[in-house]
């Protein structure tokens, strides 16, 4: 099996930042891409001491599978997942994006014990 490959990134504006645990956390809107997906929005996880992103999860068009469930679905990539894991007509709104979002990286990375703060 591939490698899940990280979304690739022309252009995008970020509309927000979080600090949540070891990770700075960028949440990105008018997202650009050759990619084949229309990303909504994405949110990026880069550990302290790093350059690169060790996640995303995304927000975008619900696949046939969810979609009955929204017209938006989250999907979490990572080096050893790229996963639909909900989807919902609210996803689309930057705050219900942003606070699940949050949620799934928590259960990722373990940071139970952790807050997000909101940088800007």
């Amino acid at each position: 099996m591939a490698e899940p490959s990280f979304p690739r990134i022309s252009r995008a504006i970020p509309v927000r930042r979080y600090q949540y645990g070891d990770f700075q956390v960028t949440v990105l809107d008018e997202v650009e891409s050759p990619d084949p997906v229309a990303y909504r929005y994405l949110m990026a996880f880069v550990r302290e001491g790093q350059s690169q992103p060790t996640a995303f999860v995304s927000c975008e068009p619900a696949g046939e599978a969810m979609r009955a469930e929204g017209r938006y679905q989250l999907r979490v990539i990572n080096r050893s997942m790229d996963e639909p894991v909900m989807a919902d007509d609210a996803l689309g709104g930057l705050d219900t994006f942003c606070g699940q979002a949050l949620e799934i990286a928590e259960q990722l990375y373990s940071l139970q014990d952790e807050e997000p703060y909101r940088l800007a």
